[in-house]
């Protein structure tokens, strides 16, 4: 069992055995999107063995933090799975090219298999892993990272790739590390390790996602116990919106968020058809035509009777799923530009984002 804080049951460890409720809380946050965590979790259970991860508050003892995380194609992903040395020797090539030793690792996202990557790094580095993350789900672009809505001097990264190529960019702008790796991934292997920092523990703490392992483990586990779609919504925090047939499935390229499409259910209960954009995630949904959940929420796809979380690309028409909606980061909320950085309109979809239920967006977040 993972090791709490008593007074407020925050993760402090991570154990072999809560390395199947990291991965499945990781595929929810996933959002449709974030790669398939099984072999990811699979590999966290045999590293561990007997160990204990340490995971450390954001406002911590950790002085000097790296941001791991996965780019390119999950698909590839899947079927060219990491050797267990990309983002340990990524990490390492950040230390050697800025001359900083990381004395903490963060999961650049929470969602997918960038979650139980994050702790592997950790454990392969010998190393914390810090209680956050950079959105508080999956997202496709890394100048969608918490880290960069504010301007930052300087980024240093680097990239391994599947084919092991290494790559360090120091840029002034995290577009350019997007256009530097997209390219280099496209043409070796289809997807790479990538690690970012040293980020002081300081600057890191206004600008990371509180709470997210520990948020992932308790979603795992709280959907381990779910018995259906409805108690799934419940123990998890969120509400279903739908549940019911797929009548329509649509998809194709988009320049922005890389694949573009849509899927539509109509809802067993009530009649209503539920249409869900998605992105490389689910990010925007509309019951007979009105929004409903919009990112930053954590909309999320699962099949009606497994549980599982479905992910866009295998979505068909016949399936009976359902749709639930998690509450986002109050991260993203809290100011009009964070908003903007990962509103519908970021991923392509002229719409307005969604406020949940009882959150007031800063003013100006919505146009």
């Amino acid at each position: 069992m993972h090791q709490g804080d008593p007074r407020d049951g925050a993760v402090t460890g991570l154990q072999a055995g809560d390395a199947v409720d990291l991965g499945r809380g990781t595929a929810l946050l996933g959002c449709g999107g974030g790669g398939q965590v099984d072999h990811m979790v699979h590999a966290l259970r045999v590293a561990l063995g007997a160990d204990t991860v340490p995971v450390v508050p954001l406002d911590g003892p950790a002085h000097s933090v790296i941001a791991v995380g996965l780019v390119g194609s999950t698909t590839v992903l899947e079927e060219k799975t990491p050797s267990g040395r990309e983002l340990p020797d990524a990490l390492a090539a950040v230390e050697r090219w800025t001359g900083r030793r990381a004395d903490a690792v963060v999961a650049a996202q929470i969602g997918g298999v960038t979650g139980p990557a994050a702790a592997l790094t950790a454990h392969a580095a010998g190393l914390p892993l810090v209680d956050a993350d950079l959105v508080g789900r999956a997202t496709p672009r890394i100048d969608q990272l918490s880290l960069f809505v504010d301007p930052l001097p300087t980024v240093t990264a680097a990239a391994v790739t599947s084919s092991g190529l290494r790559i360090v960019v120091d840029a002034p702008d995290p577009r350019d590390l997007e256009t530097v790796w997209r390219e280099a991934v496209s043409h070796s292997g289809g997807w790479a390790a990538f690690a970012i920092g040293p980020v002081d523990a300081e600057l890191l703490a206004g600008r990371a996602v509180d709470g997210s392992v520990t948020r992932a483990v308790r979603t795992g586990r709280a959907a381990g116990r779910a018995r259906d779609v409805e108690h799934l919504a419940a123990v998890s925090g969120g509400r279903l919106v739908a549940r019911g047939r797929v009548l329509d499935v649509q998809r194709g390229g988009d320049a922005v968020s890389f694949v573009h499409g849509s899927m539509a259910i109509r809802d067993a209960g009530t009649g209503a058809v539920v249409r869900v954009e998605a992105g490389s995630e689910w990010v925007h949904c509309l019951v007979d035509g009105e929004p409903v959940a919009s990112t930053p929420s954590c909309i999320v796809v699962v099949d009606a009777r497994s549980l599982r979380p479905v992910s866009t690309d295998r979505a068909r028409v016949g399936d009976e799923l359902a749709v639930v909606v998690l509450p986002g980061a109050p991260w993203w909320w809290a100011e009009p530009h964070r908003t903007d950085r990962v509103a519908p309109r970021a991923f392509g979809i002229d719409a307005d984002p969604v406020p949940e239920p009882g959150q007031r967006p800063a003013r100006g977040g919505v146009r």
